[in-house]
């Protein structure tokens, strides 16, 4: 698969050398043969910095407007093409620049920080320095010697809730250059800040029609699943206006007609909301999902990668080395070794090719060795085991993979499984761990070698729309859900009238209703004093709980009862908060509320009135109405309010001076 007319990926000058260093211990005499200082590096050990390496690049580029696209973002777009769309972006700008696009470096520590600040070094030239990463809407950037607000262009594009984080290369640096161009980008700070509730309406609305996107792998069903629930849901509706008919009886000479009307309507209209989204389905064109990317396409044969230009160097490179190594000069791994590493690759028991270099999920490669090294074999035409070591991203320490490739004598899951869990801090020991682990590895002829697993999981478009619009839960959505959200529905409009209504009733608690909650409360109250958490209840309350009990021996009428519930719930509060606030009135409208949260001036009772948050929120009218009614001795049913000459209102229930309520009570008991 050819790549792009211009290779990209190229070595520096001093780099140009290095394969014939590798010839010379092999061809010289034996005169010339004298081995190296011991601190002299061997060619394997030698670092160059991304910024070494681009900045090199860009020498060959025009003054004050160089791109540098990197080969190994083929597999997301054609670098050539990416160039272009570049230069006509950044030529706006009337102000020198300074583009690459490139997975490396990376984010991670390992690779010493933002490259901007070291090409510029390297290149001394003012203008813009930008680093773009494929697949992602990070980049650095910085500016010297022109005044452009480059950072706060950049925190305006990532605060922009219209920027599409998915967004490619080409578009993000599109909208860096609106956001640097815009006047108004030295407020982008101002863009901070939590959204608003129409923005979380609008990110909200693209995401629900992204789900139904007829040209994802899911849009089709979650559609489909959509439309038949809301079908089910007119035939729930249906079917309850059918049974309100038949259950009022005699359906009379027109009620048949009338029942079978609203059926076949029913149905009629269920299946014309279920199927008439369909149509809109199948006419979106072709597109998203349904369609492979070029990187997908690729994977499905050799060579397995869009552009072959970055694995035809390498090849290149294998080829002219006198040892089957390959050293990416960009790596930011530690080299140290590699040049022992070099000499006992050529010992191994079949043929071996080992490269280090960096991999990232953007490349190529998709940051997977196993591809690296069958399109390394399909380009090179070389069968044999191909080692690959590079960073553990986001971790310490050094990864590698063993593939081997068109070998009948290697048990490909045999050798994966003796060094997958190879861990180590340099490439060095890496590989050494790998070849040791692949003289364990018995050879033969017959050996399991297997399809690559890339090539085993099929990357397929989604099948067609309709089917994928039944199956996606279209049938679950008729029969059973869309029915059952119609009977939410009328279960909570039955339960809003209920609970509407309810406050109005609050005065009428019956005297039955009154004498089960007491005896609940003061019962649980009991055993609580009767057990080893008694000494947890709070002191001041002591007096109101045992007071509560002796009125519930004594004849309790409907206040006792009132009270009997307030003090019990007021003492297991205390227990379940401990340090709380246990001396809150009840609500005055109605003690059975609770506990008060603020006080209103009400016509209730005189003065400020300590209400719950319920009684707070309504009107005197809605208040009036809840006071609670109780009997009196005598049968009478009369507001609570009215009774002040007893101790449980006069105290507001322990609220105010509990210690001489709990004495009244006693007294007004003994009175009985």
């Amino acid at each position: 698969m050819p790549g792009p007319s211009r290779p990209r990926i190229r070595f520096p000058a001093a780099l140009a050398v290095l394969p014939a260093l590798l010839v010379l211990p092999f061809t010289a005499s034996p005169a010339a043969a004298e081995p190296a200082p011991p601190d002299a590096p061997s060619v394997y050990e030698t670092r160059v910095t991304p910024a070494e390496y681009y900045a090199d690049l860009m020498a060959d580029e025009p003054e004050g407007a160089a791109v540098v696209v990197d080969e190994a973002v083929s597999g997301l777009h054609d670098p050539e093409e990416l160039e272009a769309d570049l230069r006509e972006a950044f030529d706006t700008l009337g102000e020198p620049y300074h583009v690459v696009v490139s997975p490396f470096p990376g984010p991670g520590t390992e690779w010493g920080g933002a490259m901007p600040p070291a090409l510029h070094d390297r290149l001394g030239s003012d203008g813009v320095y930008v680093h773009l990463r494929p697949d992602s809407t990070l980049f650095d950037v910085a500016a010297y010697g022109v005044a452009l607000p480059v950072d706060e262009a950049r925190s305006a594009l990532l605060s922009d809730p219209d920027f599409d984080y998915g967004a490619p290369v080409d578009q993000v640096a599109e909208g860096f250059v609106r956001a640097l161009t815009d006047p108004a980008a030295g407020g982008a700070a101002d863009r901070y800040g939590p959204p608003s509730a129409g923005d979380r309406f609008a990110e909200g609305w693209r995401g629900f029609l992204d789900d139904l996107d007829p040209t994802s792998h899911n849009g089709p069903g979650n559609t489909g699943f959509l439309a038949g629930t809301l079908g089910g849901f007119v035939l729930g509706a249906g079917g309850y206006l059918v049974w309100r008919r038949l259950r009022r009886g005699a359906l009379g000479a027109g009620g048949v007609a009338v029942v079978t009307g609203t059926a076949a309507a029913t149905v009629v209209l269920a299946g014309a909301v279920s199927l008439a989204p369909l149509a809109h389905v199948v006419s979106v064109p072709e597109g998203g999902a349904e369609v492979l990317s070029p990187r997908e396409e690729a994977f499905s044969s050799p060579p397995y990668v869009v552009s072959t230009a970055r694995v035809e160097q390498i090849a290149r490179e294998l080829e002219e080395n006198t040892a089957p190594l390959y050293v990416d000069p960009r790596t930011p791994l530690p080299l140290d070794g590699l040049a022992a590493t070099a000499e006992r690759l050529a010992d191994a028991p079949v043929p071996v090719r080992a490269l280090v270099l960096p991999m990232d999920s953007a490349d190529e490669f998709s940051g997977d060795p196993e591809v690296l090294a069958h399109a390394l074999a399909s380009v090179s035409g070389e069968d044999a085991v191909y080692l690959v070591a590079g960073h553990r991203y986001a971790e310490e320490g050094v990864r590698v993979s063993a593939s081997p490739v068109g070998l009948g004598t290697v048990d490909s899951y045999e050798l994966w499984s003796a060094t997958s869990e190879i861990e180590e801090p340099s490439p060095a020991l890496a590989l050494d761990a790998a070849l040791d682990a692949l003289e364990g590895v018995e050879a033969g002829e017959g050996a399991y070698v297997g399809t690559p697993y890339f090539m085993d999981s099929g990357i397929e478009p989604p099948g067609p729309r309709v089917p994928r619009y039944f199956d996606g839960g279209f049938p679950v959505g008729v029969v059973l859900l869309g029915p059952l959200a119609f009977l939410a529905l009328v279960g909570a409009v039955a339960l809003t009238r209920l609970l509407v209504r309810r406050p109005l009733r609050d005065h009428a608690t019956g005297p039955r209703a009154l004498r089960r909650m007491a005896l609940r409360e003061s019962g649980a109250l009991r055993k609580v004093l009767d057990s080893d958490r008694a000494g947890e209840i709070p002191r001041e309350l002591m007096p109101q709980a045992e007071a509560v009990l002796i009125a519930m021996e004594h004849d309790p009428d409907d206040l006792d009862h009132v009270g009997a519930v307030v003090v019990s719930r007021r003492v297991m509060a205390a227990l379940e908060d401990p340090g709380g606030d246990v001396g809150r009135a009840p609500c005055r409208v109605n003690p059975l509320h609770g506990p008060s949260t603020s006080s209103q001036r009400s016509r209730v009772a005189e003065g400020s009135v300590p209400m719950c948050e319920s009684c707070a929120r309504a009107d005197e009218a809605v208040r009036a109405a809840r006071v609670l009614h109780v009997r009196d001795r005598l049968g009478g049913r009369l507001s609570y309010l009215s009774l002040d000459d007893r101790a449980w209102v006069r105290h507001h229930f322990g609220a105010e001076r509990p210690a001489r309520m709990a004495e009244r009570l006693l007294e007004e008991i003994d009175a009985r």
